[in-house]
């Protein structure tokens, strides 16, 4: 069995869920072979030489880029296509062969309509605007033209039913996976905090500067590196222009090592699924603090981790002081959310899954 996953961005969390997943498909027995098909970047994402295709489609409108995918997709001959990002998507219903089975991944609402799916904090019930309602209209209707729409958390899941109005049939969710590092955080006391974001406003990277700039008032002794790029790290910049303890990394492709060199990990979100940051901080043992939002509460909750409004200043100066004053909580709860990781979220079992998916797929169309 041939699969080609389709990918229209290089970077973000869909791109790294999918050089990680077909990085994983062949170790697996009897796994089928995968090709990625997508931006030339992806090349340095991990990807095992040989299983990119490098094809670039910059826009919705880009007919070129069109043309060269349906032409890819033709000479490879796949027995499934599995686009990965929401435009991929959109190219493989317009460019796929009749009679092949397609699938996407819904990796995430976009920002403009998080208020028909976030159920707390600030942006919860905000009215969509004009954009918001056409890319929902335009995600049902490719959405009805795919033989299956993955979600990556159960809450992606009902939305992708109960907003997008697909046939639950037709929904399946498959949880993100990661690699458990073979070392673990060791327990010690929390000074270095750490964070990996788009610097996107859904992140609130710099409600988490303001917060952090409040308990490190009186406490030299703490960090916060930012690891990341985007809109909001000018602004970031700013509230830290004279705070040395805060240090931005910048956009880094090692985000597993970044992580590892932080004591505890921070994901104020407001707008999240289920993210990849936060599932690799839980991997290495690092006591983590997140926002309730979207499929968060899937993957971390009291057992193993602190979860806190989105949008609430207040709960996520609790929640750092909580693990600064207390080595034992944070120690405990570092183990803990690895055991979850290496239990349910590995990415053995997310590849396993998709294969399963892959097959039944393929099957159904003979």
């Amino acid at each position: 069995m041939r699969v080609v996953l389709v990918l229209t961005q290089a970077t973000g969390g869909p791109a790294r869920v999918t050089a990680e997943l077909a990085a994983a498909i062949p170790d697996l027995v009897d796994g089928p072979e995968v090709i990625v098909v997508g931006p030339p970047a992806l090349s340095d994402a991990g990807l095992p030489p040989g299983m990119l295709r490098p094809i670039t489609v910059q826009s919705k409108l880009d007919g070129g880029g069109f043309a060269a995918m349906r032409t890819e997709l033709a000479a490879l001959a796949p027995d499934v296509v599995h686009g990965q990002d929401h435009r991929a998507g959109l190219v493989c219903a317009l460019v796929a062969s009749r009679g092949i089975p397609v699938a996407m991944t819904y990796h995430g609402v976009p920002d403009s309509a998080a208020g028909r799916w976030v159920k707390d904090g600030p942006w919860s019930g905000r009215r969509l605007s004009l954009s918001g309602r056409s890319r929902l209209l335009a995600q049902r209707i490719v959405g009805r033209r795919m033989s299956c729409m993955v979600a990556p958390s159960a809450a992606m899941a009902d939305f992708l039913v109960r907003e997008i109005r697909l046939p639950a049939g037709r929904v399946r969710t498959i949880h993100n996976g990661v690699r458990v590092p073979p070392g673990a955080w060791s327990p010690r006391q929390v000074r270095r905090f750490i964070t990996v974001s788009s610097f996107a406003p859904c992140k609130a990277v710099p409600q988490l500067v303001e917060t952090f700039l409040a308990i490190a008032e009186d406490r030299p002794d703490l960090t916060l590196r930012l690891v990341g790029a985007g809109p909001d790290r000018c602004r970031c910049e700013e509230l830290a222009a004279y705070a040395p303890a805060v240090a931005f990394a910048g956009y880094r492709r090692d985000v597993p090592a970044q992580i590892a060199s932080g004591d505890a990990f921070v994901l104020p979100s407001l707008n999240e699924n289920m993210p990849m940051a936060l599932l690799e901080a839980m991997a290495a043992g690092l006591p983590c603090i997140a926002s309730d939002v979207g499929g968060v509460s899937e993957i971390l909750d009291d057992d193993c981790g602190l979860l806190v409004r989105p949008g609430d200043a207040g709960s996520l100066r609790t929640a750092m002081e909580k693990l600064i004053a207390d080595p034992d909580l944070a120690a405990r709860l570092g183990a803990a959310a690895r055991r979850r990781v290496r239990e349910l979220f590995t990415l053995q079992r997310c590849a396993r899954e998709h294969v399963r998916l892959w097959n039944q797929l393929a099957h159904s169309n003979h």
